[in-house]
């Protein structure tokens, strides 16, 4: 695999996928926006490396992701007094997208033929 597909498999899109939420849920949160980015990152960094456990843990925290936006979209998505919220639906439906994608992409062979055993 080509060190371009790498880094953007092990870094950039899984600690973007959990962080795509509208900007004012982000700024309000940067103390946890930063330490959920460290933690992706130094998965992906172990992931890198070849570590089995590190490619269990990324495959994990994806799911997580997909299942925690998939029960905030159902219920943040329209408020009860009827008003739709789109920032939050849109970027709800590309981190779902995007961690789906990776959960099946991570899961290949040619993934876990990478690692060291």
């Amino acid at each position: 695999m080509k060190i371009n597909n790498r880094i953007l498999l092990f870094f950039v899109l899984p600690t973007l996928a959990p962080l795509i939420l509208p900007p004012s849920t982000l700024i309000s949160g940067i103390g946890a926006v930063l330490v959920a980015a460290m933690l992706l990152l130094a998965t992906g960094y172990f992931l890198q490396r070849g570590k089995p456990l590190a490619l269990t843990l990324m495959i994990f925290l994806q799911g997580l992701n997909f299942i925690t936006k998939l029960m905030m979209f159902f219920s943040n998505s329209i408020s009860e007094k009827g008003v739709a919220n789109p920032a939050f639906a849109v970027t709800a439906l590309l981190s779902m997208g995007l961690s789906l994608y990776l959960l099946l992409r991570l899961d290949q062979p040619d993934i876990r033929a990478q690692l060291r055993t």
